[in-house]
């Protein structure tokens, strides 16, 4: 079975490290690599010059290291990023650490049993 690796993003300058992380990941399994950012509601990327310039750097970073950049707008990002992993075959998610005590990781590692995860810890 072919492996497909995900990168999930925000719009923040130091998720390039988590593509880096990817890209490595991909290379050493020979598997297909993906990013993925998923905007909320109410969110206008436009209308915040450093987000938009940051997922921007991101695209272009996704495209020099030979992965595929998605980019969502979802009023649930767990639905968005569970049905995507599906819809993709996603063998193994890579994400930043998050909030502190936020559920969010631990409800995505429920509900995909079957992916590998990479949880990278904030610089």
């Amino acid at each position: 079975m072919a492996e497909t690796v995900l990168v999930c993003v925000t719009g923040q300058q130091s998720s390039s490290r988590l593509i880096h992380r990817g890209a490595e990941l991909a290379q050493q399994r020979g598997a297909s690599l993906l990013v993925l950012s998923v905007s909320g509601s109410g969110v206008n990327l436009l209308s915040n010059p450093d987000v938009s310039q940051a997922l921007n750097d991101l695209y272009r970073l996704s495209g020099e290291v030979g992965a595929e950049m998605t980019m969502l707008h979802h009023t649930d990002a767990h639905r968005a990023i569970c049905d995507f992993v599906k819809e993709r075959s996603v063998t193994h998610l890579i994400l930043g650490e998050g909030k502190p005590g936020s559920a969010f990781i631990a409800n995505l590692m429920r509900a995909l049993p079957q992916v590998a995860f990479t949880v990278e810890s904030t610089p």
